[in-house]
């Protein structure tokens, strides 16, 4: 990318020279409007991107406009050359130089269908998942003492139905073998939902984190996980950071070691976090001062939430430790 800009740069300054030495003025104008226009148009399509990556085209988008520009600004010049064999050339520029807005338009109207159908399609499958979700209901309704079972067998019939599956997953009759099973899916949705089971298996939570070619994708769920073993949630919190906002989901895990939960105390500026330090189950007293200091950091240092607690907790349980 580097070299990109580098290279467009240069372009750009070696052009404007020629044009100053030469005194060509004749197609700045037509240049430099079909050089505004590509950006524009440029950027339009960009942001009918969905991607978190799409807004890096915006760094090309100049290359874009100094290519059609100068190919309008050849155009112009060429078009009056007394040689056939020229004036065909400057219509090829010309041709060149709105084939950039051009392209970009269609790119731009390309990515909206695009968008439609993803839409389209997300609505059929929730439609299909609430279809399922009911039809489970109903077949654990119809067996009474038998969920487990009955779980289990649905999960076999429809191993391959992403649909079903995803349903099936909510269930808390699913077994820790099961779910073991499902989080090694190469369907992302499917592992992920395994991971955030309650029955997950804490081996299963470690290898994911230690094995899987994606780990990233799944690290707010063993964040989060109260099976979560302590020294993958110390190596988790340790790593350098790829995934924001991890704070939130170690704070409420009642799996984090309490060093960790001292470090976040100590460390954090978000009332949210606070909050969820409050409501951990492994908060002891100890912890009361480094988090009342943290809520003072934070956007929201009189958060009614956090106050009304600590003065609970102040009153209550830690008094004669505070007092």
């Amino acid at each position: 990318m580097l070299i990109i800009l580098a290279v467009g740069t240069l372009l750009v300054i070696l052009l404007g020279a020629f044009v100053a030495y030469r005194k060509r003025y004749r197609g700045l104008a037509l240049g430099l409007s079909l050089g505004v226009l590509t950006i524009l148009i440029g950027l339009w399509a960009i942001f009918q991107s969905r991607s978190s990556t799409a807004a890096i085209g915006i760094l090309i988008l100049p290359f874009y406009a100094l290519f059609s520009g100068g190919m309008a600004w050849l155009y112009r010049n060429l078009i009056q050359a007394e040689h056939k064999l020229l004036r065909g050339l400057g219509w090829l520029c010309l041709a060149l130089a709105l084939a950039v807005p051009g392209g970009l338009v269609y790119s731009g109207f390309e990515t909206i269908a695009l968008n439609r159908s993803r839409d389209a399609q997300h609505q059929a499958n929730l439609a299909e998942i609430e279809r399922n979700r009911q039809s489970i209901k109903a077949s654990l309704a119809n067996n009474p003492g038998r969920e487990t079972e009955v779980i289990e067998n649905l999960i076999a019939e429809h191993l391959g139905q992403r649909t079903y599956i995803l349903p099936l997953l909510e269930s808390r009759f699913v077994t820790p073998a099961t779910v073991d099973r499902l989080a090694n899916s190469d369907d992302l949705g499917i592992a992920l939902s395994a991971l955030r089971h309650p029955a997950c298996p804490p081996a299963t939570l470690a290898r994911i984190y230690r094995t899987h070619s994606y780990p990233d994708y799944f690290f707010q769920a063993i964040a989060s996980h109260p099976n979560s073993p302590p020294d993958i949630l110390v190596g988790l919190y340790r790593r350098p950071v790829t995934i924001m906002g991890l704070d939130r989901s170690f704070a409420r895990n009642p799996a984090t070691p309490r060093d960790i939960l001292l470090e976040i105390a100590t460390t954090t500026k978000e009332s949210f976090v606070v909050q969820q330090l409050l409501q951990n189950p492994k908060f002891d007293c100890t912890l009361l001062a480094p988090i009342e200091a943290a809520l003072t950091r934070t956007e929201r240092p009189t958060d009614s939430y956090s106050l009304s607690r600590l003065a609970e907790l102040r009153d209550g349980p830690c008094g004669i430790r505070t007092h």
